[in-house]
């Protein structure tokens, strides 16, 4: 099976970062976990990611593991 990363800018963060005056864009990690069950997803957060603050996200037909930062 393989995991797929996809790192892109979340647009939201980035907006109301500038427009507070801010410079530092927000990236957040995705992950493509559309063929895991969800033991699966709970078992590769405990395994491979340092952060317990992670969401799904659902695009089209595919499910995205999204870790905040």
């Amino acid at each position: 099976m393989t995991i797929i990363v996809d790192r892109t800018e979340d647009r939201s963060d980035r907006d109301e970062s500038m427009e507070a005056g801010s410079t530092a864009t927000s990236e957040r990690r995705r992950i493509d976990v559309t063929d895991l069950h969800a033991d699966g997803i709970s078992e590769f957060v405990d395994a491979n990611v340092d952060t317990d603050d992670v969401s799904l996200e659902h695009r089209g037909a595919r499910t995205y593991l999204v870790l905040e930062s």
